[in-house]
């Protein structure tokens, strides 16, 4: 495991999970970056699967990587962190929806996923990073031995803390 000071659009992955709420909505934070760069089919995409199934916080889904597989992408696991946009969420949150989603990276075979600071950033209750890197760093020890697990993230502090708590970990 690796954490870089940098952004989730640029993987060099096979698939990125990424924070999510339970409409599918893409419109705030690193799910608008990937709007941005991998085109709205993403959004789309999301908006239906979460029409199309009753999720709740903790789930995961995902989706195909639009233009980003012009960058190696070949899946967006969808971590679903809060119900609605603006609504708050919890470590106890973050870490079922971390497991679920990394879970589901295995269980689809893929051998390498990026992931950013699931709940650090703006419109999600803005979680304390030190908190998140322990948690990120518990949920990808458990599957680091099964899939390649690189984080990547804008947020200096998170990464900072997930490379302290990672060397203690090892």
């Amino acid at each position: 495991m690796k954490a870089i000071l940098g952004d989730i659009c640029y993987p060099k992955s096979d698939a990125i999970i990424i924070p999510a709420n339970a409409k599918g909505i893409m419109s705030r934070g690193v799910p608008e970056r990937i709007i941005k760069d991998g085109l709205s089919s993403i959004s789309k995409e999301a908006k239906q699967f979460a029409k199309d199934n009753k999720l709740k916080v903790g789930d995961c889904f995902s989706t195909g990587p639009g233009r980003l597989t012009r960058r190696g992408l070949k899946r967006i696991y969808h971590s679903v962190i809060t119900r609605l946009q603006n609504d708050f969420t919890s470590i106890y949150i973050i870490n079922e929806a971390i497991d679920n989603a990394l879970s589901e990276v295995v269980q689809d075979k893929y051998e390498s996923v990026s992931i950013c600071g699931i709940g650090i950033g703006w419109g999600c209750g803005n979680l304390d990073p030190k908190t998140i890197a322990r948690i990120t760093v518990e949920k990808c020890s458990k599957y680091s031995d099964r899939v390649d697990i690189k984080i990547i993230d804008s947020n200096e502090e998170f990464i900072k803390e997930f490379n302290n708590f990672s060397k203690e970990t090892l």
